[in-house]
This record gives C-alpha cells, sequence and structure tokens, in this order.
C-alpha cells in the first residue's frame, strides 16, 4: 500500500474522522483511513479485558432522540455492526441539606423529557421560589434558535444570573452540563452551547450507549470506509503532513507515505497545525492565534472492578450546591489554595450492557475535574484524584467494600492515546478545544485551515454540542464541504 494515491486521506479514527471517512467513502472518493491506535474511536474507544468492556475513561453520549449516532449508522448502512442501547433511566446525585447524597428519582414513564416539578423536589427548592424556577425552565426549554444564537459571546454565568434561580438548580445545571459534558467553568462557557445542550438533555434526553462499548459505533465507521472501496490503516503512527508550495500532498507514517490532495486531521487543530504540518507552512499570526486557543479542562478518575453490583444507573453526576467550579476557584485549587471537590461523573457500562462485566459483578468508572496537563506531577495527580474518590465514597457508601481492584487514568494516559502535547499545559483535555466564549459559534475554528486542501474534523472545528454528537456532526459537516471541494476540482482541474 506504500505510496499508494487517494483523493482524500484522513488521519485518526475518533467519531469525527471516521464518521467523515465513511461519509466520503460512500459518496465515490478513494478514501484512506490511518489510525495509530489499534482500535478506532480515540477518546471513546472500546477496551476489553479479564471480561470487561468499557472506554478508557467516562463518556456519555447524548441527545437520546434525534442522535447523529444513528444517522450516520443509517446513511452508512452498517446498522448491523452497532447496536444503540437506551437505558432510559441516570443516577445523578445531590448533597441535600441533611448532607445525603440523594438520587434523583425516575422521570414519568410516559415522558422522553424531566418533570420540573420532580426535580424541584429532589433539590429541596422552596414552594416560594417554584414560579420563578419554573419560568427559568420553560424560556430555557422552548427558547428558538435565533435567539439562542444572540447569546454566543456571552457566558453562561452572565446569561443565568438574571434569573435568580435558586442555588441547587443552578448547581444541577452547572454540574451537569458546564463541568459535566462541556469541561469548563460557567464563567468561561459559551451560554448558546450551553442552552442548546440543556435544551437536549431536558426534552431529547441523554445516556445512549453502545453495546460492545463506544468503540463498536466507530469502528462501525471504519468498517463502512472498507465496504465502500477504500482503506483503512490501524496502528499506523501519522508523522507529518506533507505541504509542497502551499498544498498538502500526502502523509508520512510509520507504514509508509500516502499521496492525495486532500487531508482531514482529526488529530486536534493545535497538534496538527503545530507538529503535524509544522509552524513554517503558516503566517505566524495564524500561528499564535491556533497557540492561544484554550481547550477544555480535563478529568481525570478510577476504573473500580467490584465483585458485586451497587447501583443500576448507566450513569450521572454527583454534586452539592458548592461544587460548580469557577475559573477563580480552579486556579487556586491547582495550586492547593481551595478545595478540588467538585462535581463527580460516573459511568457503569454493565448497566447499559450486561455483557461489559462478569456475571454478579460490575465496573463502576468516575471521573472529576484537573487540569488539562499531561505532565502533572504523582502528587498532583493524587491530590486531584483523592478529592474525587471521597466524593465518590459518600455518594456510594457501600462501593469501597467491593472494590476487588481499581485502576487510575490520567491526563497522561488521554494524551498518550489521543492527543499529543503540543501547547504547555494541554494535550490531557478531556473534548478538545473548550466551548468557551470566542471559541463557538461564528468564532469557531474554521474546518478549512489556511492550507489548500487541508482540513479539520472533530470537537475543535465544525461541530456543536456534546463532545461524541459535536464530533459527528463535524464529520458530517467536514464530508459535505470536501466532497464538494473534490468535485470541484475535479471540474476545474
Amino acid at each position: 500500500m506504500t505510496d499508494k494515491t487517494y483523493d482524500v486521506i484522513v488521519v485518526g479514527a475518533g467519531f469525527g474522522g471516521s464518521s467523515c471517512a465513511g461519509l466520503l467513502a460512500k459518496r465515490g472518493l478513494k478514501v484512506l483511513l490511518v489510525e495509530k491506535n489499534p482500535n478506532a474511536g480515540g477518546k471513546a474507544m472500546s477496551i476489553s479485558k479479564n471480561g470487561y468492556t468499557h472506554t478508557p475513561w467516562v463518556v456519555i453520549g447524548a441527545p437520546v432522540v434525534g442522535n447523529l449516532y444513528e444517522k450516520v449508522l443509517k446513511e452508512l448502512e452498517v446498522e448491523d455492526l452497532a447496536k444503540l442501547i437506551i437505558p432510559g433511566t441516570q443516577g445523578s446525585h445531590y448533597k441535600t441539606s441533611t448532607g445525603q447524597y440523594v438520587r434523583l428519582p425516575p422521570m414519568p414513564t410516559d415522558s422522553q423529557s424531566m418533570d420540573p416539578n420532580l426535580v424541584f423536589d429532589w433539590l429541596e427548592i422552596p414552594n416560594e421560589e417554584r414560579e420563578n424556577a419554573l419560568k427559568f425552565f420553560i424560556e430555557l426549554t422552548m427558547m428558538p434558535p435565533e435567539k439562542i444564537h444572540t447569546f454566543h459571546e456571552t457566558t453562561f454565568e452572565d446569561w443565568i444570573t438574571p434569573y435568580n434561580i435558586p442555588r441547587a438548580l443552578y448547581a444541577f445545571l452547572a454540574s451537569l452540563i458546564a463541568d459535566g459534558l462541556f469541561m469548563g467553568p460557567s464563567d468561561c462557557l459559551d451560554a448558546a452551547e450551553m442552552i442548546e445542550s440543556l435544551q437536549d438533555m431536558f426534552l431529547r434526553n441523554g445516556g445512549v450507549f453502545c453495546e460492545g462499548g463506544w468503540g463498536k459505533l466507530a469502528e462501525a465507521y471504519c468498517e463502512a470506509v472498507r465496504r465502500y472501496g477504500s482503506d483503512v490503516i490501524m496502528s499506523a503512527r501519522v508523522e507529518e503532513i506533507s505541504v509542497e508550495d502551499g498544498q498538502v500532498t500526502g502523509i508520512v507514517t510509520s507504514e509508509g507515505t500516502f499521496k492525495a490532495p486532500i487531508v482531514i486531521s482529526n488529530a486536534g487543530l493545535q497538534p496538527t497545525i503545530l507538529k503535524l504540518v509544522g509552524e513554517e507552512h503558516f503566517d505566524k499570526s495564524y500561528v499564535n492565534y491556533v497557540k492561544d486557543l484554550v481547550p477544555s479542562w480535563a478529568l481525570l478518575g478510577y476504573r473500580y472492578f467490584l465483585s458485586e453490583p451497587v447501583t443500576d444507573a448507566p450513569y450521572g453526576v454527583v454534586f452539592s450546591d458548592d461544587s460548580p467550579w469557577s475559573l477563580e476557584r480552579f486556579n487556586k485549587a491547582r495550586v492547593g489554595e481551595a478545595s478540588r471537590e467538585g462535581v463527580l461523573y460516573f459511568e457503569v457500562p454493565s448497566n447499559y450492557d450486561p455483557t461489559a462485566a462478569p456475571e454478579g459483578k460490575q465496573i463502576f468508572m468516575t471521573g472529576s475535574f484537573c487540569p488539562a496537563d499531561p505532565h502533572m506531577s504523582k502528587e498532583e495527580y493524587k491530590a486531584w484524584a483523592n478529592a474525587g474518590e471521597e466524593t465518590l465514597f459518600k455518594a456510594f457508601p457501600q462501593l469501597e467494600a467491593v472494590i476487588e481492584d481499581k485502576h487510575l487514568y490520567t491526563t497522561r494516559h488521554v494524551s498518550n492515546l489521543t492527543r499529543d502535547s503540543v501547547v504547555p499545559g494541554a494535550g490531557g483535555e478531556t473534548i478538545g478545544l473548550g466551548q468557551f466564549v470566542g471559541q463557538c459559534g461564528p468564532t469557531k475554528p474554521s474546518i478549512k485551515a489556511p492550507i489548500r486542501g487541508l482540513y479539520i474534523v472533530g470537537t475543535d472545528a465544525g461541530g456543536t454540542g456534546v463532545g461524541t454528537q459535536q464530533a459527528i456532526e463535524s464529520g458530517m459537516n467536514v464530508a459535505e464541504v470536501v466532497q464538494r471541494y473534490h468535485l470541484m476540482k475535479k471540474a476545474n482541474p
């Protein structure tokens, strides 16, 4: 396969890269998809060992209704290769005024959306504050897209503060979306992105999963590439994206050199520009722009292997009125001047898919906030991990006694498996570039890099919403743009 020429090369088989490659192959382009790991899926790849199947760290899918995972499966005609699972429940826990962690009550089975009154009861919101809280809920969930888009360049904190909602409700919203799914504090995150995702969670639900682990979905997209006559190479690290006279010409990998006039990178905008292509091929102002982009914050946590189940919840957040992060508190916490205890995210794969753990056992995965730096010291990792574990044992007091084994994952593991660290303090980020003000909507980085034939796909460009969904939306959008570019180039060689 060495020195073979393609219409397009896709670097990285994460959700963005694999979906984009599959769609382009189905539309008749000759595609090469190259992935450095033995498994597809990027940050959501599946790992199977000792009877357990799981992602390397916590990964949650949303929305349930109208999701893009299924849309791309159908377009690629590979529904036979990946089965989506919707358990219909979640297990978020709130720390009440008595200090007890209480689980979110079940929502009505005849509805796909949350019942605000049940939420208000759970959050101990006084009756006299409920009318205002309900008005806020209605405005949030019913806000039309044209109004939502006016809140780009506004932080979620600045948008929500004038509503004066109860602290418990604010903590729930911030913990569920800002801290849990967007990995950033409310005083940095883009309000429009937050509002759209909250609507998805409340009106279309969250918690969709893939049987056999999320990696099965990306593997199905990879198989579509093969079925439509194109190529996939796994376990091949891309060392360079080649450029001549301002035009990409292909890639250099550990498995050989491959030629194409179009290269789509799912390796991250910063690693692509600063490492795979190289700063020398770009204007200095663009290089500085890329260096200044801010990644999301990171998760670290444990995979607990349990001798018996401790919950029937497939996922959830554990939070209190005090757990939401702000930029100021985070900066103090990282130097030991404030508590590191915040929202805790958890996922139990076998509560989606019973085959994900041996019979009678359970794998319980956690994630809590930490900096994205993959070069933190062991002491720093331990301090952040201990804060998350302390919250876990309070919310699930029975868990500690049934632990058979546990594995800590850190930002170093995230970076080694997925995103090269090319900017100080970055590489271990949970999602990619953060959905912060100045990096969303009209100011989202372009999918088209300032070199002919070079495109960016994944959570860094071209999509919106929760991480995995955002990556696939980017894959769809980039495929459409690249297909049109390819046809135009053929018409005007």
